[in-house]
């Protein structure tokens, strides 16, 4: 259990108190730190902050009332993620520059992305999480989660996934030249739907580009967009049977309990790996985003060659997937 503390001074001692009875630790250890510091004590093995367990815990690590340098460090900005009392001291978190800010929201911000994560592939409770999601807004001074009781567990957790790559964007500069990157790099491969090697590898590193959250938003307002250019294309059977084939998947990657096709590097990845999996939330965005492609392919054909009609489908689909992260 972490706590953090401010020290105090009198007479020449250097001291702090801990927890609400103000149970009292002397840091007179050389060299000693300046009256009004804070510091973060690590004390190992308490059940709980009270008088009394702090008062036993002082009894077998510090029974002079001093407390030796290594139960302590310097507090940190990290720390107000770990401490019990941190909610005491985030006007720390007003005092660094703005660079150290940043660089503690890209840190700690993808250190709680991956638990996030983790636990959307696990089915874990969300509660905790939600907890450190809070805390996380907190120290950045930024808005806090809106309402998310009554969600089902897995769109609560995207919805704090979104949230918490939302605060580190708004605390850092955007991933700009990631999407620049990718911008650069539409394939102009004319597959049937952009099934093929180059277009799996670039939605692949979209995937890594962006939240799972993202991707809901990224696969509705490309069905969005399928609906709108087939409506002024001739409304064949394909286009339509595509466009509910389309739908039917983007309601799974609300819902499905785990995410882990687009989980490893985007360059290892090989269309034989593209195994049938509708509880995975990544295989059903891109098989939803691939029948978007191939309904607005089915109606551009009307005026052009099929290869054209391909390209050109799928590289409206990508376009729309970038103007939607930006």
């Amino acid at each position: 259990m972490e706590l953090i503390a401010r020290v105090e001074g009198l007479y020449g001692v250097h001291f702090v108190r801990v927890g609400p009875s103000g149970t009292r630790f002397e840091c007179n250890v050389r060299p000693r730190l300046p009256i009004g510091a804070t510091i973060t004590i690590t004390f190992t093995g308490l059940g709980g902050v009270t008088a009394e367990s702090l008062e036993a815990w002082r009894t077998v690590h510090a029974p002079t009332g001093e407390l030796e340098r290594r139960w302590y460090r310097p507090t940190v900005l990290a720390d107000l993620m770990s401490a019990v009392n941190a909610d005491r001291f985030l006007q720390l978190a007003r005092e660094p520059s703005a660079d150290r800010l940043a660089a503690f929201a890209r840190d700690r911000g993808g250190a709680l992305l991956a638990e996030i994560r983790g636990a959307l592939d696990r089915g874990n409770a969300v509660d905790p999480l939600a907890v450190q999601a809070m805390r996380f807004a907190a120290i950045l001074g930024i808005r806090a989660l809106p309402e998310l009781s009554g969600m089902h567990p897995v769109e609560h957790l995207m919805a704090l996934e979104h949230a918490v790559v939302s605060w580190m964007r708004a605390t850092s500069e955007p991933p700009a030249d990631d999407l620049a990157a990718l911008a650069r790099s539409v394939p102009t491969d004319a597959a049937s739907a952009a099934v093929s090697l180059p277009w799996l590898q670039w939605w692949w590193q979209l995937a890594h580009s962006c939240t799972r959250g993202d991707l809901v938003l990224i696969v509705e307002a490309t069905i969005e967009l399928a609906r709108s250019e087939c409506r002024y294309g001739t409304p064949q059977e394909v286009a339509r049977a595509a466009l509910d084939e389309a739908a039917r998947l983007a309601q799974l990657v609300r819902s499905a309990p785990r995410a882990v096709m687009w989980s490893a590097t985007p360059s290892a990845i090989t269309l034989a790996e593209v195994v049938r999996d509708e509880d995975d939330a990544h295989y059903a965005a891109y098989m939803a985003l691939t029948h978007g492609a191939h309904a607005i392919a089915a109606a551009l054909r009307a005026d052009m060659d099929p290869p054209d009609a391909n390209r050109h489908a799928a590289e409206l689909c990508a376009r729309r997937a970038l103007d939607r992260l930006r």
